[in-house]
């Protein structure tokens, strides 16, 4: 089972802030065929790490199925979901719904939950 969310990135190419789809944990494929492991950024140069707050690992955004060289944003949602159906995954609402009562905090925003048949 897989979560999708998504996590604020600085793109330091355009010098400006995106909203990336992201999955965790590392996926198999066909969908790791579409991912591509980032390190995060610093979202702030005001904001140190700390053993409270420490510097999150790396993770995996995923890419345009049609064009590996773009990082899938909110507004491609619909170009995820297609290649998801498309690939065999579904998408777990119960699972999702669970999650989103509890109101866990996940160093992301939760979309959902997919696993694959």
């Amino acid at each position: 089972m897989y979560q999708i969310s998504i996590k604020p990135w600085y793109d330091s190419v355009c010098q400006c802030y995106r909203q990336l789809i992201v999955v965790s944990p590392k996926p198999t494929k066909p969908l790791l065929g579409i991912t591509k492991l980032l390190q995060p950024s610093r979202l702030s140069p005001f904001r140190e790490f700390s053993d409270c707050d420490p510097y999150p690992s790396c993770f995996y955004a995923i890419l345009c199925p049609d064009d590996k060289s773009k990082y899938l944003t909110v507004d491609d949602l619909p170009l995820l979901m297609c290649f998801l159906n498309t690939n065999g995954y579904v998408v777990d609402y119960q699972m999702t719904k669970i999650m989103q009562k509890a109101k866990t905090i996940i160093g992301e925003t939760l979309l959902f939950y997919v696993k694959h048949n």
